[in-house]
């Protein structure tokens, strides 16, 4: 009894001592508003029109509130190279005029769970060679396009 005591004790503080990915997230998600709006707005182009090719003036168009009209300079989609389940990345670059305030989201979009980053961008030497800020992962459209993560990429300070 007295092992098991102590056994708990050591698994508890154990867990305890670390910070927790999801704040991490969460914090990430809340610093680039933009980018969250961003990938709501082409789920929302995709759901529409049945369309995986289109450029940054397309999801312009779409954007009626101007919410990411000059937030970003670059958009390039590409099939989402996971086979198990398929689906779509769309790879993002910011643009130089960037404001990070004025960005609101709406009451039905949420920051997603999974908001990450990492050194590289893409999958390939082309996708890395064009140095985009960030990717944006979506399911195939037959399950409603929902987002499976935002990876942000690090920069160098």
């Amino acid at each position: 009894m007295f092992f098991r005591l102590i056994l708990l004790v050591i698994i508890s503080c154990i867990g305890c001592r670390t910070a927790t990915k999801t704040a991490q997230m969460r914090v990430r998600g809340e610093e680039n508003k933009d980018v969250v709006a961003l990938s709501y707005l082409i789920r929302g182009y995709m759901r529409q029109t049945k369309n995986t090719n289109f450029s940054l003036s397309d999801i312009e168009k779409y954007d009626t509130l101007k919410r990411v009209t000059n937030n970003f300079s670059k958009l390039k989609v590409a099939d989402w190279p996971n086979i198990w389940r398929g689906g779509y990345t769309v790879f993002f670059k910011f643009s130089d005029n960037r404001k990070l305030d004025s960005v609101k989201l709406t009451v039905s979009e949420r920051i997603p769970l999974r908001v990450k980053t990492k050194e590289k961008i893409g999958r390939n030497e082309g996708q890395l060679y064009m140095k985009f800020d960030g990717e944006i992962h979506f399911f195939y459209p037959e399950t409603h396009c929902h987002i499976a993560e935002i990876i942000f990429r690090k920069h160098k300070n």
